[in-house]
């Protein structure tokens, strides 16, 4: 049984739409799994050590001009300090913007600590950094930097991974909706009937030795209804 184009259509357009869903389910899964996995090491812009004092030369491209600070998770936030100074021609200094920090449980956090990575505390910001510009840090514990762009680069990941996830399972019900309505099309089409004529052609045999006609008579016989004087 033969189907139309529009049932074509209509099944092609839920397979269609069933793969997708899935696909982008899948894709999404993993750009959620690659954000929940990121650790401030992935993408280090500086580290620096207890107590010591490391210099550097900012590079806006890729960084921004704020670099975030994170320490491991075992530090106390409210025991933590960093000095950043800046080394050559004056302009504006750059400072350390520090999150306030919270006591939960005899532990010092950093109000957004919910947030951070697994075994890493965010304690805040260097702000106001100058590309070309070099300064100088001094922190009371070890430090791993990371670029804000670096960062928002992560969430973006996250974030898209999740409206991926959500929207997955609207191509899925797009696609089954396209396959109810293809399925009750071609069983209730019926497809294209074709007819078959039959030409029956009368057939007379004939004596070819008499000419006549097998029943007995002349084909040359006048009837009466031949008769002209009717």
């Amino acid at each position: 049984m033969a189907m139309n184009t529009g049932t074509k259509l209509m099944l092609g357009l839920g397979a269609i739409g069933i793969v997708v869903g899935i696909l982008v389910m899948v894709l999404g899964a993993g750009s959620i799994g690659d954000a929940d996995n990121w650790r401030p090491t992935d993408d280090v812009y500086l580290e620096n050590s207890q107590g010591e004092t490391v210099g550097f030369i900012h590079i806006e491209k890729g960084n921004g001009t704020a670099v975030a600070v994170f320490v491991t998770s075992d530090v106390r936030c409210d025991e933590f300090t960093l000095e950043i100074q800046r080394v050559g021609p004056l302009g504006d200094d750059a400072y350390w913007k520090a999150d306030a920090c919270v006591d939960l449980d005899g532990r010092s956090l950093p109000s957004g600590y919910v947030d951070d990575p697994e075994g890493w505390l965010h304690l805040g910001d260097i702000v106001n950094l100058e590309d070309g510009v070099e300064y100088t840090i001094t922190t009371s514990h070890d430090v791993v930097l990371v670029g804000w762009e670096d960062i928002e680069g992560v969430i973006g990941d996250f974030l898209g991974g999740l409206l991926a996830i959500c929207g997955g399972p609207t191509f899925l019900c797009c696609g089954l909706f396209f396959l109810v309505i293809g399925g009750i099309m071609a069983v209730t089409s019926g497809g294209t009937k074709t007819q078959t004529q039959i030409e029956i052609t009368p057939s007379v045999e004939v004596d070819s030795e008499n000419n006549e006609l097998e029943d007995g008579y002349d084909k040359d016989d006048k009837k009466w209804y031949d008769d002209d004087s009717s």
